[in-house]
């Protein structure tokens, strides 16, 4: 079975879902785990890291806005891009 990169980088490659697995998991140590995060195997690991990067920053931001973390607006601002 054959995955693909994501939008962000909109390449079409093989990549074999053991190796998008290992990327990805050895990005978050196994939390969140790739098989659970990513079940449908669409992304490369290189693509679903960085995706799941970007909404585990925004879920942060947005913690902050609502006071629940520190806050820091350079944070808040880049990820959601509001004050």
């Amino acid at each position: 079975m054959t995955y693909r990169h994501g939008e962000m980088c909109r390449v079409w490659k093989n990549i074999r879902i053991e190796d998008a697995r290992n990327e990805y998991n050895s990005e978050f140590n196994g939390d969140p785990d790739f098989d659970e995060y990513c079940g449908e195997g669409d992304l490369c690991g290189g693509c679903a890291a960085s995706q799941t990067a970007s909404e585990i920053n925004q879920g942060r931001a947005i913690f902050m806005m609502n006071g629940d973390e520190d806050y820091d607006d350079d944070f808040v601002q880049k990820h959601l891009g509001v004050t």
